[in-house]
This record gives structure tokens, C-alpha cells and sequence, in this order.
């Protein structure tokens, strides 16, 4: 019988760690957990867990850091795992499974990142619905799926790691032609909800992402991971020569490269440059729902409006949970002096997305914006059914001030006391409650 180790390079992850070990216990025969300088509780919660926690002094490279987790490993198997990762018991035995198997020496895997709107996407991969039978992330609304490098691989004595920063293992195994396949098992990814983290990465994996090229230039995957960095910074000028020069050395090129180099021509206002970087996404991905988001958003601003509502609706049609051409072609029927059709948009939008408040505030400011007060709280009052804690105090107050309005002081009350249950700090809400009070 195969054995599995578990190797994780963690820092300051108490908040993380409790979800990702109990999510792996009864499935490896051991657990390295290397810490990097932790102040938290880190340390303790993995002991408790059963971790075998070893140190390491931090030198500005994870790849050195995921080596020293794999020098303590015994198993013939190694699965490198986050903290802000977690395996859904249901999928132990699938990578045990794989363990088993003839003829790869590592597998790749499916990430599966965790979002609270299906208005972000991550490598230019769109957001769906989460409607997954696992139990792990079961409470965020959508996700991405991607497949992402080696993560469970044969621990061969030389075996390591590569890269500063998103740090791969697949160099090792692609340069002696080791098999490498794809296990179907989810590694399941939180860290993209922590928005705090995020900003400090930014700049963080940014340095890290600047040393690596210099000592490797010409490497596709450092360029890659160069340009992502930039673009994540917002420093358009060196995310395009990233993207260029990735272009130059990988014959290969994804779709994502081309729309990165879209989009930091768009933000330099270079719009007819942009549309060429996303016909490129679009010959290689002709259904690449978000480049045709995309290029109807360029389309937008240069002021082409009935051509740009062709390819939203194509992009609307394609990958319909993806919110942000539901909103451009919303603005963009308003602009064209449709505003029934626009309001058509946004409740399509909302019976394809029925979890994201984004989309009933839009409708119901669309409705104020007409002065349609009475439209305006009866939208406030479908966004309350769908969601009764969302709005931010927003739609309990369009709903209330409707009521009053219609002269329903008692009803108007019960709206404003559930929105100061829920947002007891609205000053709003609270001059609201005062005009309900005088006729009771």
C-alpha cells in the first residue's frame, strides 16, 4: 500500500488551518506542517491536529520553503497543500486511488475558488453558480474552476519545487518526461474571500515576481506569473511588456495573455489596440464569454452602443451567471433611451442570479432614478424575499419610505425595525423610524 504525506508551509493561519487539517484527517499517514514564523496560534492548532510542525527561517522564496516541507516527508507520496485549502472528505478516496495507479508520477488538480459574486473572474475564467454536492464551501454562493499545477506527486529523493513565488513542482517531472495526469478530486481554495490578504499580496508576490525574472527571463512561467502580478498592481506599462514578451518565448499562448494585454491597452485608452489583443482571445476561444464582455465593454466607449449590445448578449447568453454584461448591457439600453428593456436586462440578470445584491440594487436604483418611487420599493421588496440581510440598509429604506409614501405608517415600521436588526448603525433607518412613530 502506497503511503501519503502531507507537506504545508503556513504563516500566522490560525483562522485557516482548524478548516484545512480537519478537512484531511484519515487521509495521509502523515502531516508536515513547516511554519515560516508564525505570532498566532498556528504552531498549536496544527500539534493539535496531530501535525508534525518543524521551522524554517523565511529567505523571499516559497519554493525553498516547499522544499524543506518535502525533506521531512517519509511517505512515497507527497500532497502540497495551503492552509486556505481544504479536501472534501468525499474525494479521499479518489487521490488514494491515484496513488495506485500505472504510469503517472504526479497529477495535477482542479482549484476551486470560493467567491461572494459572480462579478469577479480569476485567469479571465468566469464564475458559476455554486450548486456543487460538497459539503466543504457549500455556504458561498459561486466559484471558478481551474486546473492547476502537480500538487500530488511521487516523492523521489531529488524531487523539488521551483519559483520564487506560485511556486511548481511540474519542472521536475516535464524535464525527465515523467508522466504527469490530472486527478478528478477538487482542492478546494478560500484565500481568494480574505480581501485584506489579498491587497497585502499584491505587492508582496509582486517583489518576489520581479527577483524571479531577472534570473529567468525568458522562463514562459515567470513572465506569466510576472504579468498577472502586474496586472493585480494595476501597473499597465510593465504588465503589457510581460504579456509581450510571454508572447515571444511560449508558442502556446492562452487566452488570458491576450485579454491581460487587453486590458492594459484599454486602461492606457488605447481602444483599438485592446480590440485587437481580444480577437486574438477570441480566434483561439470564439465563446470565451468574457472576451466578448470585454470587447463589448471597448465598444461601449467608443461610443459604438447598438454594435456593443451584440456581443453582450452574446456574452449574456453563453455564461449567463457571469453578471458584468448583464450591467453593460443594462447601462447601455438606458444610454439608447430603453429604459423598459433595461429593466428587462436586470431582472433576467436577477432570475439567472438570484444570490447577487448587486444586481437588485441596480434595478432598484434604475427605478428611483425614473422617479418610480412605488417600482423603486416594490424591487426593494423582491430583493428583501431573495435576501433579507442584504442592501446594506439600502433596500429597507427604498421599501419603508414607499410605504409611507402609500400611507402605510405600521408596515413602513416593520420595515425599518428589520432594517436596524440588521444594520443597527443606519442613520437612515433611523430617521426613517422616527417618521413612522408620530402616527402610531
Amino acid at each position: 500500500m502506497m503511503s501519503l504525506s502531507i507537506a504545508m508551509i503556513v504563516k500566522n493561519e490560525e483562522k485557516n488551518l482548524p478548516r484545512c487539517l480537519s478537512s484531511v484527517q484519515g487521509l495521509a499517514e502523515e502531516i508536515i506542517v513547516v511554519d515560516t514564523g508564525s505570532t498566532d496560534r498556528t504552531v498549536a492548532i496544527a500539534r493539535e491536529f496531530g501535525a508534525k510542525v518543524f521551522h524554517f527561517d523565511w529567505v523571499d522564496d516559497f519554493a525553498a520553503a516547499r522544499n524543506a516541507s518535502i525533506a521531512h516527508c517519509r511517505g512515497d507520496w507527497v500532497l502540497a497543500l495551503d492552509a486556505d485549502e481544504a479536501i472534501d472528505p468525499t474525494d479521499h478516496g479518489v487521490i488514494r486511488s491515484a496513488l495506485t495507479e500505472d504510469g503517472n508520477q504526479a497529477f495535477r488538480i482542479c482549484m476551486r475558488n470560493y467567491l461572494r459574486s459572480s462579478g469577479h473572474t480569476i485567469l479571465d475564467v468566469l464564475p458559476v453558480r455554486n450548486t456543487s454536492a460538497y459539503s466543504i464551501g457549500s455556504e458561498f454562493t459561486h466559484y471558478v474552476d481551474y486546473v492547476i499545477n502537480a500538487r500530488i506527486f511521487r516523492r523521489f529523493p531529488d524531487v523539488s519545487f521551483s519559483g520564487r513565488v506560485h511556486e511548481v513542482v511540474d519542472p521536475y517531472f516535464e524535464s525527465r518526461g515523467l508522466a504527469v495526469g490530472v486527478t478528478p478530486a477538487i482542492l478546494h481554495h478560500f484565500g481568494k474571500l480574505d480581501e485584506q490578504r489579498q491587497t497585502y499580496k499584491k505587492d508582496f508576490y509582486l517583489s518576489l515576481c520581479e527577483k524571479d525574472a531577472v534570473e529567468n527571463l525568458n522562463d514562459f512561467r515567470t513572465l506569466f506569473n510576472l504579468m498577472m502580478q502586474y496586472r493585480a498592481a494595476g501597473k499597465w506599462e510593465s504588465c503589457l511588456k510581460a504579456a509581450e514578451a510571454f508572447t515571444r518565448v511560449q508558442k502556446n499562448v492562452p487566452a488570458t495573455v491576450f485579454l491581460t494585454a487587453a486590458t492594459c491597452h484599454r486602461n492606457r485608452g488605447d481602444l483599438d489596440d485592446a480590440l485587437h489583443w481580444i480577437e486574438k482571445a477570441l480566434l483561439l476561444e470564439p465563446a470565451h464569454a468574457g472576451a466578448l464582455a470585454d470587447k463589448g465593454a471597448c465598444l461601449i466607449l467608443q461610443d459604438k452602443l447598438s454594435e456593443a449590445c451584440v456581443f453582450l448578449q452574446r456574452s449574456i447568453e453563453i455564461q449567463p451567471g457571469y453578471i458584468v454584461p448583464h450591467l453593460l448591457l443594462s447601462d447601455v439600453k438606458l444610454r439608447l433611451g430603453f429604459p423598459e428593456a433595461a429593466r428587462g436586462t436586470l431582472l433576467r440578470a436577477i432570475q439567472a442570479n438570484p444570490t447577487e445584491e448587486g444586481l437588485y440594487t441596480k434595478l432598484i436604483q434604475l427605478s428611483s432614478s425614473r422617479g418610480h418611487l412605488q417600482s423603486a420599493g416594490e424591487d426593494a421588496a423582491l430583493a428583501l424575499a431573495a435576501l433579507p440581510n442584504g442592501g446594506s440598509g439600502l433596500w429597507h429604506r427604498f421599501m419603508a419610505v414607499s410605504q409611507l409614501e402609500a400611507g402605510a405608517r405600521e408596515p413602513a415600521l416593520r420595515t425599518v425595525e428589520l432594517g436596524l436588526r440588521a444594520f443597527p448603525s443606519d442613520a437612515g433607518l433611523e430617521r426613517l423610524r422616527a417618521m413612522c412613530l408620530p402616527a402610531l
